[in-house]
């Protein structure tokens, strides 16, 4: 398949990527710079000069691709904007009748301030934090556009993690044990903290594209570790020895702003709609191994 990739030199959207490319797909990423399309091209991909923010740009791409992943919604969790839903709406325009997959990528931070104990992707989302309602707000964009003959998918991720690199909270947790000495986590740090490898996530894109159903929502999260199992690991990755502190909730906003609430804890999310319906399941190290011995450990 030619698939029209907008992220594809992001952290999840290369991986995505690379891992179309390797399955024999032809990627044609979106590249708004010089740099983004030299680098695209010597990843062995086909290059789409274009802008989130111009949709006739996207709109071209879309048209002339067999299926389209966005895998650029926002920069940061929660983050989205009117250039989004334009976006987005042109990539359904191009799709309309064809009956082509459009994958959209959004989290399963959607699910914070759920006060269910676990969740899938029917559980309702009737209390979500105020910076995720228009990240809700665009999955039912995606869901409907089945309704026009789009094979409409949506992709809720577990924070990313691997090859290296980390998903924004990864990140920050490690860069906050770097400057105190040890891995912080709020309250009891009991809350649920869910993952995924980004190779385990590129995987589960590759199966979307197969077997997914059109309006569909998908959970895809490898593990799920306590908040504070998390913070121990990533004081070992920053040279902390696994030296752990808790934070009140007041604390833990001045230090991560609004995100602090996402790091509180989310329900026990399921996958099993990936793993009935696609096949997926995951294969890769776990986040705790990668702290502590593999590609996110600070090296001396």
């Amino acid at each position: 398949m030619r698939i029209f990739l907008a992220g594809a030199t992001g952290y999840i959207g290369g991986a995505v990527a690379r891992h179309l490319r390797d399955a024999g797909h032809e990627v044609v990423g979106l590249a708004r710079s010089d740099a983004s399309a030299e680098r695209l091209a010597g990843a062995g991909m086909a290059v789409h000069r274009g802008d989130l923010t111009d949709p006739a740009s996207i709109r071209a791409a879309a048209t002339d691709a067999d299926a389209v992943v966005h895998a650029a919604v926002g920069v940061q969790v929660g983050l989205v904007s009117d250039a989004d839903v334009a976006a987005l709406d042109a990539m359904v325009d191009a799709l309309a009748g064809t009956g082509r997959a459009l994958l959209v990528t959004s989290g399963v931070a959607v699910y914070a301030g759920s006060a269910a104990a676990t969740a899938d992707e029917d559980t309702p989302l009737e209390t979500p934090l105020p910076g995720q309602v228009p990240r809700i707000r665009l999955e039912e964009r995606v869901v409907r556009a089945a309704e026009r003959g789009v094979r409409s998918l949506v992709i809720r991720p577990g924070f990313g993690y691997g090859r290296g690199g980390a998903g924004l909270l990864i990140r920050l947790l490690i860069e906050r044990a770097r400057l105190t000495g040890v891995g912080a986590y709020i309250g009891d740090g009991a809350g649920h903290f869910p993952v995924v490898h980004v190779d385990d996530l590129a995987a589960a894109y590759r199966l979307a594209l197969e077997h997914g159903r059109a309006g569909s929502r998908f959970n895809v999260v490898g593990r799920t570790h306590a908040a504070r199992e998390i913070a121990a690991a990533a004081s070992h990755a920053a040279g902390g020895g696994g030296r752990t502190a808790s934070l009140s909730l007041d604390e833990a906003r001045g230090a991560w702003g609004p995100l602090a609430y996402v790091l509180l804890g989310l329900p026990l999310v399921s996958s099993l709609r990936a793993t009935v319906e696609l096949g997926w399941t995951p294969r890769e190290a776990s986040l705790p191994y990668e702290l502590v011995h593999g590609s996110l450990r600070q090296r001396p």
